[in-house]
């Protein structure tokens, strides 16, 4: 081969390639639906308003009206459409000695502003939430179960 057909063939190459990578590059828009059951998701490039973020609330604490802590966010619990209905509280023990987790619904969790930052408060008692239904998860069919 002649250096000049070299020199074609490298340039065709490099052109179906730089082709290849701009055809791959481009991002769809919307989604598009390829059959009747096949939905191709495109991640957004803007954020929906929220009110608030999972991170801001797990392995938080959960204090009472007057300031004492209650216990700690230790999982929230999704419904079907995807909405957050409960949150699990680890509460009492030591140590891990006499912990139990209890169910709160997650609309009785409001966040406060209290010293410049954000307190999860929840107006019940420490006493109130002990006395209430252990729950203990299940590692092997992924639920909570009562203890």
């Amino acid at each position: 081969m002649t250096r000049m057909a070299q020199m074609k063939a490298r340039t065709l190459i490099l052109v179906l390639l730089l082709g290849l990578v701009a055809v791959s590059s481009v991002q769809p828009t919307r989604a598009e639906v390829q059959s009747s059951e096949t939905l191709i998701v495109v991640p957004l490039d803007v954020l929906p308003s929220y009110g608030s973020l999972v991170s801001a609330w797990y392995k938080q604490s959960v204090y009472d009206p007057s300031g004492k802590k209650v216990g700690t966010v230790a999982d929230m619990l999704f419904s079907p459409d995807g909405s957050i209905n409960a949150v699990m509280l680890d509460v009492g023990g030591f140590l891990g000695i006499g912990q139990k987790h209890v169910a709160v619904p997650v609309s009785a969790i409001s966040v406060t502003q209290k010293k410049g930052k954000s307190w999860l408060t929840i107006n019940t008692t420490k006493d109130v939430v002990k006395k209430a239904v252990g729950y203990k998860f299940d590692k092997k069919s992924g639920v909570w179960n009562p203890q």
